[in-house]
């Protein structure tokens, strides 16, 4: 942390040993950093909005190139279609009525169209979250070590945790139990884990936005070109049963077959 960024406001107080200043002075220090840190998370949290938007733009020109190449696919369905599969999955169909072709389209062919959407948007999703948790976790992670790295701070911790060494070392305890230097130390202890706690409860509320706030241009987003998807998906099917597209798919079937008995 840049101490000159945050002054004191007790200016004596700041120049003493880390141990020699207050306990009020520190719990200041704590409450004044906690109020710059969500001055902090407002600006980033925004920033990361605005890279967020920019990202689902980044994604309409590769919509329109899967989507194109998904209508292409199943435009040409015939041609698309490996051999082997007509040959050992649609060999059963060689009989079906045409109230069986209705039915396999709108069950069977629909769900193989909507698995390549959903398995499309999955990999977006879980790229953008990757990314967006990635972010998170850094910025969180650099502000605290700012303020545990705090020049002051540091002397402080390790001054105590020098203090501990020698009271255990030397079996002082007792002795120690009522002194001053030992009213300090349980301030310190008591005031490090009110650091923890306050941390820990602030950085909980920001994941609960995180997963429950950010993501509404995301989820528009995907909504609408869901929709998209799914109404070429019914008029695809209308229209395929309206040509009986199944018919050239059975007549190639056939053809497969008997290549396959000479």
């Amino acid at each position: 942390l840049n101490e000159s960024n945050h002054y004191p406001s007790n200016v004596l107080e700041y120049l003493k040993d880390p141990k020699e200043r207050s306990h009020e002075w520190k719990v200041n220090r704590w409450k004044n950093w906690m109020n710059q840190l969500e001055e902090d998370w407002e600006e980033f949290s925004e920033t990361l909005q605005t890279d967020n938007n920019e990202w689902i733009e980044g994604n309409e020109e590769k919509w329109e190139i899967w989507f194109e190449s998904i209508k292409k696919k199943w435009i040409h369905y015939n041609k698309n279609l490996e051999n082997e599969y007509k040959k050992d999955i649609l060999a059963e169909s060689l009989t079906w009525d045409e109230t069986m072709w209705k039915v396999w389209i709108n069950t069977e062919g629909r769900e193989h169209m909507e698995k390549e959407w959903k398995t499309w948007i999955a990999e977006k999703e879980s790229n953008m979250y990757d990314w967006v948790v990635k972010q998170w976790s850094q910025w969180k992670s650099e502000k605290i070590e700012e303020w545990v790295n705090s020049k002051w701070k540091l002397k402080e911790d390790e001054y105590w945790k020098k203090w501990e060494h020698k009271v255990k070392k030397w079996n002082k305890m007792k002795k120690m139990l009522h002194s001053k230097e030992n009213n300090d130390w349980m301030k310190w202890k008591q005031r490090v884990e009110m650091e923890r706690e306050q941390w820990l409860d602030w950085v909980e509320s920001k994941d609960e936005i995180f997963i429950n706030q950010k993501w509404k241009n995301w989820k528009k987003w995907k909504n609408n070109k869901r929709n998209i998807f799914y109404k070429w998906v019914d008029n695809y099917i209308n229209k395929w049963i309206d040509e009986k597209k199944w018919v050239p798919l059975v007549n190639e079937v056939k053809e497969l077959t008997k290549k396959k008995g000479r």
